[in-house]
């Protein structure tokens, strides 16, 4: 199409690029990493830029980021916090995934800060000669990652032989977003304290404590301790519509998270539907009047979701325009029978704002029986992003 090629987004050297593009507000990440800043203070927040900045692109958030100077950064992968080290990132980053045995070491290297999470892992970062500064994680419910309660008496006095490379002690709520009670996170918290208390009884006076990421950070001021890991929200999104109820009921503060994300393309082809006809595979819509569609350059392979066949609408000047027939791997079409001056090259949002309609992530995440996480994460590395 002539109109993406005169904006730079069919080619890349010389090789085909996908045929939409993510625009990013540097201004928004700016605005809710310093919405968090204010809320969890004195607390340290820990902007998250995992999973290629949960979609968002980890080079784009950290050079929006690099303005407010974050003395910390969080990923999951080794590979991440090499990326974070050759954009010359020289602020701590911790890396919350699992490390095999190599990669212990190459944290050292990179001057990291690491989740010591299972046994193995644990052993490797006592044998090593530099050893990385190391965070030891509490199993406190989510049974996922980290050590038991009961184990941690046994891990004591191998642990004092290396205090001073043990800098902090740490978990993760499992159930927080999704209810409004806190009951069990509250049973989590209380196990998380009495593992702190113990680790302070036997000398460790001094280690950074956090449990808190997005969603416990916004309702559970008392699990904002040392450093508060912020995620999903850094992007704007609150981490449920529950979890947003919840603050609203529960907290006196009134904030504001900014969507970071819009996800654009454009029209393909336009088509004529005769009443009668099918569209798409599987023949699962058939036309009930004469119709008109748009192809749009979207699919699956790009990282919009199948089961939003027949279910979701993207919006076209500013109106919704329904999906019609089966996501394909590379295209979609939608229904633009009510529209006039639908052609090739006609603007197309898939998430963000047309006039005023908007269609978030987590609309799509409800088309297609999963959470905006998944939808923001799954979307192609590939498609280009724009940061303004």
């Amino acid at each position: 199409c002539k109109a993406f090629a005169a904006r730079g987004l069919l080619k890349s050297k010389g090789r085909l690029r996908v045929r939409c593009k993510i625009i990013l507000s540097g201004d928004a990440i700016r605005s809710n990493y310093q919405t968090f800043k204010a809320l969890v203070a004195p607390s340290i927040a820990i902007p998250i830029i995992k999973s290629n900045a949960y979609g968002h692109g980890l080079k784009e958030v950290l050079a929006a980021l690099k303005p407010d100077h974050p003395p910390w950064l969080g990923v999951n992968y080794l590979s991440e916090a090499e990326d974070l080290r050759a954009e010359d990132y020289k602020g701590r980053i911790l890396v919350v995934g699992p490390l095999s045995s190599p990669q212990v070491k190459r944290a050292g290297e990179l001057d990291l800060d690491i989740f010591l999470v299972e046994p193995e892992m644990l052993e490797t970062w006592f044998q090593e000669k530099k050893r990385p500064k190391a965070h030891l994680k509490i199993d406190t419910g989510m049974s996922r990652q980290g050590f038991l309660p009961e184990e941690i008496s046994d891990l004591i006095p191998r642990l004092k032989a290396v205090q001073e490379n043990l800098v902090g002690v740490c978990s993760h709520f499992s159930n927080v977003e999704d209810v409004l009670s806190q009951s069990y996170a509250l049973q989590q918290l209380a196990t998380f304290e009495q593992v702190t208390a113990q680790l302070k009884a036997e000398g460790f006076v001094n280690l950074m404590e956090h449990i808190s990421a997005s969603s416990s950070a916004l309702i559970m001021p008392k699990a904002r301790f040392a450093l508060s890991r912020i995620g999903i929200s850094l992007y704007g999104l609150w981490p449920s519509r529950t979890n947003q109820l919840s603050f609203m009921q529960s907290q006196s503060e009134k904030i504001e998270l900014k969507p970071v994300m819009q996800w654009m393309t454009e029209v393909a082809i336009t088509k004529k539907v005769n009443a009668g006809q099918f569209i798409g595979y599987g023949c699962t819509y058939k036309a009930l009047r004469d119709m008109r569609i748009a192809v749009l350059p979207v699919g699956y392979y790009e990282g919009y979701p199948r089961l939003a066949s027949n279910r979701g609408h993207v919006l076209i000047h500013g109106e919704q325009c329904p999906i019609v027939g089966r996501i394909c791997m590379n295209m979609m079409m939608v229904d633009t029978t009510h529209l006039k001056d639908v052609k090739v090259g006609t603007p197309v949002t898939l998430i963000g704002t047309d006039g005023s309609e908007t269609i978030e992530a987590s609309t799509i995440g409800d088309w297609a029986e999963t959470i905006h996480y998944e939808i923001v994460t799954q979307l192609n590395p590939a498609i280009p992003k724009v940061l303004r």
